[in-house]
């Protein structure tokens, strides 16, 4: 199965496990799909090669596959 890293910006005085899309400064979706094993490790690639991310930023990644996601209809 193949996964989709998902980029939140949060300022480092949010903690980690409250850095989300709520709460990102900025949200990114990094390009392509890869492997659970490589995905959180993209993604933050992605983030650091991005510009996006400055001093007393921190970045949390999230790995969700197209099957987790919700359609509405």
């Amino acid at each position: 199965m193949l996964y989709t890293a998902y980029v939140a910006v949060c300022l480092a005085s949010v903690s980690v496990q409250d850095c989300n899309r709520d709460t990102a400064l900025d949200w990114m979706v990094a390009p392509g799909q890869y492997p659970l094993s490589y995905c959180m490790v993209h993604g933050q690639q992605y983030a650091a090669t991005s510009g996006i991310v400055h001093d007393g930023e921190i970045v949390k990644v999230y790995c969700k596959a197209p099957s987790q996601f919700k359609t509405t209809g």
